[in-house]
């Protein structure tokens, strides 16, 4: 029998900081075999990667993004095409150590401008919204070999690690920290229950890994998003750590007042680079076998709207992160800015399916088969993977 977060909240009439779970399985995260470690970062809102990883070099940037436009010298130069956003100056150490691929003109297969159906499709790894409830790192668990285990680190079980394979989640503190006292007076009361006191055992011991988290007002909702991350960390680096992880941040659709150097997407940038280099920090030696990859459901419009920001738009940017990434480079066939290379006139073209992606890198990360990496993503047996992105 299987108990969900909102049951077992409801149960305990309670919810504590940074020890609620989510369908604990057997978890005691059973020993994680040798392959690799998988972090997932979602961008939900669908993030400007014109705005991030920002195509300076094309002829019509300038005149395209006209007052959104970055001037060169704001931007950290990648090559001779792309710069990353000033906020992102921080992954500057990953790419000088050769362990970040950037890719640009990368889009889901389903060609849509609303966040459900976005959201949707990147999480369940399909070609439509509908057919499946499942989510791809999930089914990424069902076929890996050996002893492996899931963790979402969000309020809630993102879509993508939904599924037949019991997975958990962890959250920070929103009500204030538990004391050990109050602790020690649940643990009498559940032992009476074996399926309850297994899993509130194993919440504790989970929060006994990372600590009282309090992210402040919004939880984990950006409020200190490089918190977020080392938490995360501490749940992933441990010998027993999960090795499939799903992190989300919010309040990326930016409609309005977008800005530019220092804006209000500049900072929003800024935090997620911070976060990804304390999570990187907070890995210490497990940094090693660690992969990241960070995704948006779509891009924005390639022109700025009358507000001075963008709307949802098709292709995007996005980035991996890691020792075992062949790194060092922008991955994108880049598509032109031009009226007529633009999708439907106003979209960045999109020329890298996000699928290929991920099957690439779940491939490499985990030594999957080509079958193995079609039934994570079963839509998707004529698109292959992109291999190359790792080393």
């Amino acid at each position: 029998m299987t108990i969900d977060r909102r049951t077992f909240l409801h149960a305990t009439g309670m919810c504590f900081g940074g020890v609620a779970t989510f369908g604990f399985p057997t978890v005691q995260f059973a020993s994680v075999p040798e392959p690799g470690r998988l972090v997932f970062v979602l961008l939900r809102g669908g993030f400007d990667g014109l705005a991030a990883l920002v195509p300076v070099g094309d002829p019509e940037y300038a005149d395209l993004r006209a007052g959104m436009a970055f001037e060169p010298g704001d931007l950290f130069g990648l090559d001779g095409t792309f710069g990353l956003a000033p906020g992102l100056e921080p992954l500057r150490e990953f790419w000088d150590a050769g362990e970040m691929v950037a890719l640009h003109a990368m889009a889901i297969p389903f060609r849509t401008r609303s966040h459900f159906d976005g959201q949707a499709v990147l999480e369940t790894g399909l070609g439509r919204p509908e057919g499946s409830a499942d989510g791809w790192l999930n089914r990424l668990l069902q076929v890996m070999e050996g002893e492996r285990s899931g963790i979402a680190v969000a309020a809630g079980m993102p879509r993508s690690l939904i599924g037949s394979y019991p997975v958990s989640t962890w959250s920070p503190a929103e009500l204030g920290a538990v004391d050990d006292a109050y602790l020690d007076r649940l643990h009498l009361l559940y032992r009476s229950d074996p399926r309850l006191f297994n899993r509130f055992e194993a919440a504790v011991q989970q929060r006994d890994r990372v600590g009282d988290e309090s992210m402040g007002e919004g939880g984990g909702r950006n409020a200190d998003v490089g918190e977020l991350f080392r938490a995360a960390a501490r749940l992933i680096r441990t010998e027993a750590g999960p090795n499939v992880a799903a992190l989300e941040l919010s309040g990326w659709d930016t409609h309005a007042n977008q800005g530019l150097v220092g804006g209000p997407l500049d900072r929003l940038l800024g935090r997620l680079a911070e976060g990804l280099v304390a999570f990187r920090d907070e890995m210490q030696e497990r940094w090693s076998d660690t992969t990241v990859v960070v995704m948006t459901e779509f891009g924005r419009t390639a022109r700025p709207n009358g507000t001075r920001g963008t709307d949802h738009g098709t292709a995007g940017a996005g980035f991996v992160l890691g020792p075992r990434v062949a790194g060092g480079r922008v991955v994108a066939d880049w598509p032109g800015l031009a009226d007529r290379q633009l999708y439907e006139g106003r979209d960045l073209h999109p020329t890298l399916d996000t699928r290929a992606v991920l099957k690439g890198i779940v491939r490499g990360a985990f030594d999957l088969t080509a079958g193995q990496a079609d039934r994570v993503f079963p839509d998707s047996v004529g698109v292959r993977g992109r291999v190359d992105l790792m080393a």
